[in-house]
């Protein structure tokens, strides 16, 4: 007769089925081997760590004990199902989605029930699976159904054209299999799951990184000249100031200003005025030491700072950038001009108190008797005591420039 049988999982109903087994002895070797196998098998599936692999060692197990029987693992694949066959030569071997009306293993799974029938020819079709196209031309049939979180992902479906071939001890031993395939299932879908959260962890943290290093370059960032602003600019002042002041190294601090730059705006537009703006900071980058530091001030006036640098060495790195930028056409749209700039100078060699509003008013005084005198100027400030010891540190710009 045909069962559609509930699972039994308490040992004591395996031990009673064994005892009752003729002849006992050599029944229960074997069987006690299978037990071995299906415990090694459970093993094996729970450290697997993709569905794959656990197919290819229930191929292994299925043919080493059903070498002759059709083995398939059947595993919902959205409203149809992939069967994958388990015995044979070519197997595990991924065969085509199938409908869920043309086979037994869609009524089974939704069901939930294993599907035992001994011997078809002896045994009347279950009523709840008329609706699928069993496969009654085998002899004997066992269907076992499993689940995932309570929901019906697959079944294990084992066909034989030998009458009694799926006994009671093997639809017991199926369950045990189809026990730890769940089980192995689930281990995997956890460790998949933890993977995902992990990368989207991941992918979340890189994105907060580089969010925040966006945040920082902007915080710091002129937007119109890629040069630093001014709140960089102070933060940087301060730490020369306590280079300063530990190692009695000099620095300058340079104020320039392009002049009339009003009459770029008036004359060709603001965004011709953006234009110079954004070629007088790649002009200054590539007029300069990598070690200097360049900021923009505010409107068109920009602030360097030159580490390791005397007074002298700032007049020349000074006038470098006067002849420069006399020398430069800025290209803006439609036409060309040619600016000149005045510069202010401040040295800070002195190691007693400095500040840097100090440093800065002294370089903008320097820059505006600049403009007073005629722009187009190199002007040094005269209102900071410079005292330039003797050391190494005290460099030329033009040492520096090589650098």
């Amino acid at each position: 007769m045909a069962i559609a049988a509930t699972p039994i999982f308490r040992n004591s109903d395996l031990l009673n089925l064994l005892r009752q087994v003729v002849p006992p002895q050599e029944r229960a070797v074997e069987l006690y081997r299978r037990l071995l196998a299906i415990n090694e098998l459970s093993d094996s599936m729970n450290s697997a760590t993709d569905v794959h692999s656990i197919q290819s060692l229930l191929a292994a197990y299925f043919q080493e004990y059903f070498p002759d029987e059709g083995i398939w693992l059947c595993l919902r694949d959205g409203v149809k199902y992939r069967r994958h066959r388990l015995t044979g030569p070519d197997s595990p071997k991924e065969e085509d989605l199938i409908p869920p009306d043309k086979d037994i293993a869609e009524s089974v799974m939704k069901s939930r029930m294993p599907l035992w029938i001994p011997d078809t020819h002896t045994s009347p079709k279950p009523s709840r699976h008329s609706g699928a196209e069993t496969p009654f031309l085998a002899r004997s049939i066992l269907v076992l159904p499993f689940s995932i979180m309570g929901k019906a992902v697959g079944c294990l479906k084992m066909l034989s054209n030998s009458p009694g071939r799926f006994d009671e001890i093997e639809y017991h031993l199926g369950l045990l299999v189809a026990g730890h395939l769940t089980s192995s299932l689930e281990n995997v879908l956890a460790r998949q799951n933890l993977a995902t959260a992990n990368a989207r962890l991941k992918d979340h943290d890189q994105r907060l990184t580089q969010l925040n290093e966006r945040l920082q370059q902007l915080a710091h960032t002129d937007e119109a000249t890629g040069l630093f602003n001014k709140r960089r600019l102070f933060e940087r002042l301060e730490m020369e100031i306590a280079r300063a002041k530990r190692y009695r190294e000099v620095f300058c601090c340079l104020m320039l200003d392009i002049d009339d730059f009003k009459k770029v705006n008036d004359t060709y537009g603001h965004q011709a005025g953006d234009e110079v703006l954004r070629q007088t900071g790649a002009l200054l980058q590539h007029s300069l030491r990598r070690t200097d530091f360049i900021a923009r001030y505010g409107g068109e006036e920009f602030t360097i700072i030159l580490p390791r640098t005397n007074s002298a060495g700032a007049q020349r790195a000074a006038e470098n950038l006067r002849s420069t930028f006399m020398s430069h056409k800025f290209v803006i749209p439609s036409t060309h001009v040619r600016l000149t700039v005045s510069i202010g100078i401040a040295c800070c060699a002195s190691f007693g108190h400095l500040e840097a509003q100090q440093i800065i008013n002294q370089a903008d005084t320097a820059l505006y008797q600049a403009k007073r005198n005629g722009k187009n100027q190199v002007c040094l400030s005269d209102d900071i005591e410079f005292v330039y010891p003797e050391s190494e540190f005290c460099q030329t710009w033009e040492t520096g420039l090589t650098q």
